[in-house]
């Protein structure tokens, strides 16, 4: 009787172990997260050169990644500097006329996680 109860001791201690072991990895790979931007959210801004810049809190494929500028007139795909730093999207703009805009970014961690926002902001005349 001893003999099965301990062998299921071992099996029950295993497979605590696997679950500890795949909670830990699931939590390790997260999803990633935006902790700064340039603009910042709601901020208002001159219109002169603009440039962008969302920065997260791990390197990002530059190649699998978009930042989209959405405009009063439509939106536009912007073109990312591909060489930048690891956890930065950076795109420049050049100037923007008054009016209220939203720049959204979709980014692709090097794991193949996905994770997508937007930061309204608005161009004032100086």
């Amino acid at each position: 009787m001893r003999d099965p109860l301990l062998r299921f001791a071992r099996r029950l201690r295993t497979i605590a172990c696997l679950a500890l072991a795949i909670a830990a990895t699931a939590g390790a790979a997260g999803a990633m997260e935006m902790i700064e931007s340039t603009p910042k959210v709601n901020e208002i801004m001159e219109g002169k050169a603009t440039a962008f810049a969302v920065r997260f809190d791990q390197p990002v494929s530059h190649r699998s990644s978009h930042l989209i500028l959405v405009t009063p007139q439509g939106s536009r795909t912007l073109p990312l500097r591909l060489r930048t730093e690891p956890d930065t999207l950076y795109a420049n703009v050049g100037p923007l006329p008054p009016g209220k805009y939203e720049l959204q970014w979709e980014a692709r961690a090097a794991d193949g996680t996905v994770s997508k926002g937007s930061i309204p902001f608005t161009v004032e005349a100086k």
